[in-house]
């Protein structure tokens, strides 16, 4: 037995001694190396496990830059080093790498290294290397420069390991079209931040336009990755301020702020945003009254019928029955409404189900409506709960 434990401290003992002056023998081979003959040496120790020879690289390529910077070479052997960190044993070296890789991305240009680094911080994770990614980002994003691999790379960082900060920068960037080819990759990388920046949403919803009011809806509805949460509150606090924009003043639906009304519906449609239930019969009059006005076609005021309806409540089921009953007496003055119109008003409230409805679609039935129409009072009669 202790002939057994003897041999197994040996082995032990000797396999040390033997990594030992094997990581001597590199380091050595690495100082005495050409640039080239670094790189090779960088490679074999790092798949031997060892990342000493890495670190040490890293630290030549530091102290080396202003004399090779422009040396492919150079920049060969510093994108091996950094991508070797990730291959050789870092335990307990994680803090000092990570600030080693930060020297290095700050220094180098390179776009092959920059690329390099930010696949090692995906490793060694630090928030001071999310604060340099972000910061790289937000540079390029004020300067509008092109979108190059690193850039990309950095977005897609972001998107993995980001912050409320990345989140910001990546939608703001998304909105003011400062990459307009790179909007589906941007709400990508956003849309899985968006659920832990609400605040932030919010408060850049009520800083902007009306246009960008409507384009930032548009986007988050659209994104599969932003909850129906964010979507349904952001939606409600745009219309808010819409309808409640100066108290006690009857509510202004004219222009720009009619196209954000009714992506606001949409948007609760969508997301079937309950809580505006209220919120969204107060706007029925507004929007039917620009409607007769000419400002909205007989197409999209279907929809809209539409998209109240499907936030079903007792005042919206008022306001169409009220408005089924309007088009009704208009229709006995030979005064016929769109189809399109009094099909959607008949089917939702049909899909509603409220009782108080019957009285306004049993009367569409005995007027002189098309076929379809009489048809549809005839079948939401039927869907009406009792």
């Amino acid at each position: 037995m202790k002939k057994i434990l003897f041999k197994q401290i040996f082995l032990v003992v000797l396999s040390v001694c033997g990594f030992c002056y094997a990581q001597e023998s590199y380091m050595s081979d690495f100082y005495k190396g050409n640039l080239v003959e670094k790189k090779q040496v960088v490679e074999s120790s790092s798949a031997a496990g060892d990342s000493s020879i890495a670190i040490a690289s890293l630290d030549f390529s530091i102290s080396a830059y202003d004399a090779l910077s422009s040396d492919a070479d150079f920049i060969n052997l510093v994108e091996t080093s950094v991508k070797s960190l990730t291959a050789g044993n870092s335990k307990g070296k994680e803090k000092i790498i990570s600030e080693k890789l930060r020297t290095i991305f700050k220094i180098f240009s390179d776009s092959k290294i920059k690329i390099a680094v930010i696949d090692a911080f995906s490793v060694f994770q630090s928030p001071e290397n999310l604060y340099l990614v972000n910061d790289f980002f937000y540079s390029k994003m004020q300067k509008s420069q092109e979108m190059d691999e690193a850039l990309l790379k950095a977005v897609l960082f972001m998107g993995s390991y980001g912050n409320s900060a990345s989140f910001n920068m990546l939608f703001i960037a998304d909105i003011l079209d400062v990459w307009p080819s790179y909007s589906a990759i941007l709400a990508s990388s956003y849309g899985g931040l968006a659920n832990e920046s609400e605040k932030e949403i919010l408060q850049f919803l009520s800083t902007v336009p009306i246009e960008k009011k409507i384009l930032i809806l548009r986007r988050l509805d659209e994104n599969p990755k932003v909850s129906k949460k964010i979507c349904g509150e952001a939606a409600e606090n745009a219309l808010s301020s819409v309808i409640y924009n100066i108290e006690g003043a009857k509510p202004d639906f004219s222009g720009s702020k009619l196209d954000l009304t009714l992506v606001c519906l949409q948007v609760f449609s969508d997301t079937q945003w309950t809580r505006a239930a209220s919120l969204i019969a107060s706007c029925f009059n507004g929007i039917r009254q620009e409607y007769e006005n000419g400002n909205l076609s007989d197409e999209d005021f279907s929809s809209t019928i539409k998209n109240m309806a499907s936030v079903s409540s007792a005042e919206t089921s008022s306001a169409l029955s009220s408005y089924l009953d309007f088009l009704n007496k208009q229709t006995e003055k030979n005064l016929p409404p769109s189809k399109a119109v009094v099909l959607s008003l008949i089917n939702s409230l049909g899909e509603m189900g409220d009782k108080a409805a019957f009285d306004s679609l049993l009367y569409a039935t005995y007027l002189d409506y098309p076929e379809e129409v009489i048809a549809a009072a005839k079948n939401a009669l039927a869907k009406l709960k009792w």
